[in-house]
């Protein structure tokens, strides 16, 4: 009866801990900038398969990858228009091209999904949001 108590962990806290440690270090190697990076080529880099990637990303980031990917995407442009103030005259398809976005598409929906705001309005009213 204790054994079906016990609830059984899905990998070890040390497994577990050695893969959320390797994609911080991946995070910081911007591998996410890649428009071909997914789940595939991150756990083949990070060193782990699929499943284990996922449910790191799911425990710990609160999301699914490709939506952790797309934040990861949107923290990057964020950090480049703070950075790179001529970045707000690019054209929206570049900025999206060097966040990592596969698509113009891809970028303002999501854009607009997280800010509530188009690509356009983001960019004019990046320093009042």
């Amino acid at each position: 009866m204790n054994a079906i108590l016990e609830k059984k962990s899905y990998m070890s806290l040390e497994t577990e801990l050695k893969i959320f440690k390797a994609l911080e270090d991946w995070e910081k190697s911007h591998y996410f900038l890649n428009p071909a990076c997914s789940i595939i080529t991150a756990a083949r880099e990070i060193g782990c398969n699929t499943k284990y990637l996922s449910y790191v990303v799911n425990k710990h980031m609160k999301v699914d990858f490709p939506n952790y990917v797309n934040q990861l995407r949107l923290e990057y442009l964020n950090n480049y228009l703070r950075t790179v103030p001529e970045g707000r005259n690019l054209k929206l398809s570049y900025l999206a091209s060097i966040c990592g976005f596969s698509s113009y598409g891809k970028f303002a929906k999501f854009v607009k999904e997280k800010t509530k705001y188009s690509p356009t309005q983001y960019i004019v009213f990046f320093d009042l949001l």
